[in-house]
């Protein structure tokens, strides 16, 4: 199984062979504000001076990559790329602070434009965008009923919060436009993070959910899981021929990619949240391990690397899927949901039906 590489230090990535050399600039604190020249003799992007040290390298062999994940302030040559597109190897680039900047996405020669016009069509056939939009919200609204529930038996406080998602549930199957929706969307966020300081085994600041920038450490650690997630939806997205710029519950035309945020609606609660619940709840991370700074509570180098172990931890774990009947692990279930979508498209199933924890 190919495995996600994510680098957190300021690093070098170049070409050696069949492989990927990575170079670790020693001694030298992650970077986020800096010049950026070239050098024509290198043919590489410098985020630092010329100077710096590096420790001993390590090589990655290139078929074993899935993806990269980059932190920090990472420099790449021509070389690097030439061999990430050959290996189908995307490369997604998060600044400093964890929030996304963007991918490279290697020519993809097996790109299907059938797949994309049907995607097309879907999206301006009004009445399948708002099925398509509505299924893939009462899968997520499942989803997060999923996390209470599991948290019921132990705490009496989550009736209320439980019964209102489930009224705004019942109107989700009547609504009949994308405004509705989304409004819909935004309330059962709102009742479900109110639930929170009952999921979370100790004393929090969060009450409600604020973004830009996140505001204490639960704020942080959600805008971080889903930064992460984006990328690891959009990887699926990518292998299976689908196109990230047609989405169905958020609009297309905002430079952003709709169809990784649509897709992520589904898995957000399963995977993101249950991870927050499991570092918080466990001790794994320490309200100490975050700093303050103008752009808002950011996780510190070393527990970010905790919180990734743990996503991995997560996206590897094994689930019966009842539908199917067969174990499946979360990963290959992310990209299963994209082939259900594209089976649905293509007219080879009824109805489309995501994902819905059991």
């Amino acid at each position: 199984m190919k495995n996600n590489i994510y680098i957190f230090s300021n690093s070098v990535l170049s070409r050696k062979d069949n492989s990927f050399t990575l170079h670790t600039i020693k001694d030298v604190e992650p970077q986020h504000k800096i010049d950026i020249y070239e050098t024509e003799q290198e043919n590489v992007i410098l985020p630092a001076q010329k100077d710096d040290v590096f420790d001993k390298p390590k090589h990655i062999p290139a078929e074993s990559i899935e993806a990269f994940y980059t932190f920090g302030e990472v420099r790449f040559n021509t070389q690097f790329f030439k061999i990430a597109s050959y290996y189908n190897i995307p490369v997604h680039i998060f600044n400093y602070y964890g929030n996304y900047v963007g991918s490279f996405l290697p020519l993809n020669n097996n790109g299907s434009g059938h797949i994309q016009t049907l995607q097309f069509e879907a999206y301006y056939t009004y009445n399948r965008r708002v099925f398509i939009a509505k299924s893939i919200l009462e899968s997520s609204v499942k989803n997060i009923l999923f996390n209470l529930k599991n948290s019921f038996d132990d705490n009496d406080d989550l009736l209320e919060q439980i019964a209102n998602i489930n009224s705004i549930l019942e109107q989700i199957h009547f609504a009949e436009t994308i405004s509705e929706l989304l409004g819909y969307e935004g309330n059962i966020r709102t009742i479900y993070y109110s639930a929170w300081p009952s999921l979370i085994k100790r004393e929090t600041d969060f009450y409600k959910r604020i973004k830009q920038p996140p505001v204490g450490i639960i704020n942080s650690l959600i805008s971080f899981g889903n930064s992460i997630l984006y990328g690891i939806i959009l990887n699926e997205i990518y292998r299976t021929r689908l196109n990230p710029f047609i989405g169905f519950i958020h609009e297309v035309g905002d430079n952003k990619q709709p169809l990784v945020y649509d897709l992520s609606e589904i898995f957000k609660p399963i995977i993101v949240d249950k991870v927050i619940f499991r570092v918080l709840n466990l001790n794994i991370i320490q309200d100490d391990d975050f700093q303050y700074t103008q752009e808002g509570f950011y996780l510190k180098d070393e527990p970010r690397k905790k919180f990734v172990e743990q996503i991995e931890n997560r996206l590897s774990t094994v689930i019966h899927h009842k539908r199917l009947n067969r174990r499946i692990s979360y990963r290959s279930l992310i990209r299963m949901e994209c082939y259900n979508l594209i089976n649905f498209l293509e007219g080879k199933i009824k109805n489309y039906e995501p994902y819905r924890a059991n």
